[in-house]
Formats: C-alpha cells, structure tokens, sequence
C-alpha cells in the first residue's frame, strides 16, 4: 500500500514499530482530524502548529503529520511553555471551558461528548479572529524580547 497525500502507508507506521491497533486508532483520528480542519477551514489554506507535547515529537506523530499536513510547524519552532502564542491556549481553550462550566458529567465519554457539540458550536468567525491575532502576539513577544508581551497588545 502506497502512502497518499492523505494517508501515510501502513508499512510506514509498522516501521515505527506501532502494533495494529495503534496503527488502526492513528488512522482513525487523523482521518478525524483533517476531516475536522477542512470542515472548519472550507479548503482554505491552514497551518498546523505543535507545541512542545512529548508526544508531538515521536516518529509515528511526525509521520502523521508529514503525509497529512505538508508545512506543519514543528515544535522546535516555538519556544517550549508558550500558551500566549498558540490561539488553542489563549483563547479557545478557555472558551470551550466557559461553554461547559458548572456542568456535571457521569464520565469522561460524557465529557467528550459535550466538548464536541461545544466546538460546533464555535462560530468560524470567532476562530479566525483568534487565529490572525497571533501575528500581532508574535510581533509583542519579539518586541518584549520573549518577557511578558500582553501589555503591548
């Protein structure tokens, strides 16, 4: 089987000496996951950016994101601890919270579900708004030298 654009092979990941399962649940949610992006970016163009999770930098990881995400930002590319430069930590993050404060859930499934119908729910405007900030952040932290940039916002 040949690796697509949207797929790695699954020699590749057998390679990185993931067992079926894993190979199979990898498939699955970055299946999930670009079906996710185009849905929310409307084929338009989008960066995929890391940060610095352990798990971010395993080949299998690496591999996923070479065969489906060709000019993903690596996580060297970021300073390590940087959540005032990724829009999932400075803004959205906070906002799917909001949406399911003061709920309770029975279990994580429960949880899962509700973060779900809450990201629907993400109006596309609000993200993009969030998303074409960060040029504005990243000129702050350059300018603060990397110390505390949110006053010159």
């Amino acid at each position: 089987m040949k690796s697509s654009p949207h797929r790695p092979s699954i020699e590749l990941l057998f390679k990185r000496g993931l067992g079926s399962a894993e190979i199979a649940r990898r498939l699955q949610i970055s299946s999930s996951t670009v079906r996710i992006l185009r849905r929310h970016f409307a084929g338009g163009p989008f960066i995929l950016q890391q940060d610095w999770a352990p798990s971010h930098g395993s080949r299998s990881t690496l591999a996923v994101l070479k065969a489906h995400f060709p000019g993903f930002l690596d996580k060297n590319l970021w300073p390590a601890s940087s959540p005032d430069l990724n829009p999932m930590d400075f803004s959205v993050w906070g906002m799917l919270e909001g949406k399911i404060a003061g709920k309770v859930f029975a279990t994580v499934d429960d949880l899962k579900a509700a973060l779900e119908v809450a990201w629907a729910s993400i109006d596309d405007g609000y993200l993009r708004r969030t998303v074409n900030s960060v040029k504005k952040r990243l000129r702050a932290c350059v300018k603060a030298r990397g110390s505390n940039f949110e006053i010159l916002l």
